[in-house]
């Protein structure tokens, strides 16, 4: 099988708490994914995102998720359904944007409890130890826990200030400038219900209306964690969270190869690990794919086709010839042969791409685009009469 770097973690026993996964945002930043697609739904090894998050909290015996839903909404809850990995599934929509703070209220007054309550992020992949935060924070006296991760470049995160004690005492938003490695805001926070008291105030945010005031009155903790963790909120970071777990940096709580089957790999094609293969993937004669390539179910490599550091959805068609670096191809994107994808470039799902195009770098094609044979596109596809969408 191709893919022996993936480690299973098990653990015994149930933590009683409750978890919240906020999942109503628009995704913008991914797109072109999520333009027929919420976010959590967008796959990861060929799995929906919000699944890996679930698989991880019922791996610590969490049995009661509660799903804040906005933006599609309905498809997330008919393709989750009411259970999973041994896991109620319960969902409360918000029928106009909330606030990650008045989300999460608004999920506790749909399904109201005093227990200690887990919320995080959809959009974060983390292998922390659940066991150990919860058993930290329930010996914290204030009723909000943050986890915290040490990052290289914190412009993109809530920068988190704490005293000797463990108390936060200042945040800050997304910094323009500041200097080595800080300690951020993961999204993921413990709760503790019966001591919160929430303003009345919608949209209402977590980082810029609620934990100021908590700051101000000394009443938030915060933790640093060892482990992984990724914020999935940008096109490069979704790809590069592939390539980690295929390079081991992630422990995941099952086997990614539990339901891979009938690949068929050319003899004279050539593999350069690490790579993962979905179910039915057929690799040509004369084909090079990897290292860091993931071909979702069904995918097809045609002959001296050339496939490195890159994200391929399922149903994919890569034309004989074609070569693909550093970039993401969506669900049923066809390539006709000789086309060249450039970095950092995004392929929506079900575009045809005609012979001999050249895609930039930095190209973002909505879904479903038509492109012309031999076209030179720029970094943004156009509606016209060689592209449309």
């Amino acid at each position: 099988m191709w893919s022996p770097w993936i480690v299973v973690i098990k653990k015994e026993g149930n933590l009683f708490v409750r978890a919240i996964i906020l999942a109503g945002g628009r995704g913008s930043r991914l797109e072109p994914l999520t333009q027929h697609l919420p976010k959590p739904l967008i796959p990861f090894f060929g799995r929906p995102l919000i699944e890996h998050q679930i698989r991880w909290l019922a791996s610590y015996g969490v049995t009661e998720i509660i799903i804040s839903v906005g933006h599609f909404g309905s498809m997330i809850e008919r393709t989750l359904g009411p259970t999973m990995c041994g896991a109620q599934l319960f969902y409360a929509h918000e029928s106009q944007p909330l606030g990650t703070a008045g989300a999460t209220a608004w999920a506790l007054a749909q399904y109201p409890t005093s227990e200690t309550t887990l919320v995080m992020a959809g959009d974060c992949l983390t292998d922390y130890p659940l066991d150990y935060i919860i058993n930290h924070f329930e010996h914290q006296p204030v009723p909000v826990g943050i986890v915290l991760h040490r990052v290289e470049d914190a412009r993109q995160f809530g920068v988190i200030e704490m005293d000797p004690r463990g108390r936060i005492t200042r945040l800050i938003e997304k910094p323009t400038v500041i200097a080595g490695p800080q300690l951020v805001n993961t999204g993921i926070y413990i709760l503790k219900p019966g001591r919160l008291t929430w303003p009345p105030r919608r949209p209402l945010d977590f980082a810029y209306d609620l934990f100021p005031v908590l700051i101000a009155r000394g009443e938030m903790a915060g933790l640093e964690v060892e482990g992984y963790w990724s914020d999935l909120g940008t096109l490069t970071q979704y790809r590069e969270s592939h390539f980690d777990v295929m390079r081991g940096r992630v422990m995941l709580p099952f086997d990614l190869d539990n339901d891979v089957s009938n690949i068929v790999v050319d003899s004279q094609a050539r593999i350069i690990e690490p790579v993962w293969l979905g179910d039915g993937v057929t690799i040509d004669a004369q084909a090079t794919v990897g290292p860091n390539v993931v071909l979702g179910a069904g995918s097809y490599v045609g002959p001296w086709t050339h496939v490195e550091n890159t994200v391929v959805g399922q149903s994919a068609f890569l034309g004989a010839g074609t070569r693909a670096h550093d970039a993401i191809v969506g669900d049923g994107v066809a390539f006709g042969g000789r086309c060249h994808v450039g970095p950092q470039s995004a392929i929506g799902a079900g575009t045809r791409i005609g012979w001999g195009t050249d895609v930039s770098p930095g190209a973002k094609i909505p879904a479903n685009t038509r492109l012309a044979p031999k076209m030179r596109l720029g970094n943004r596809a156009h509606r016209g009469s060689a592209v449309t969408s």
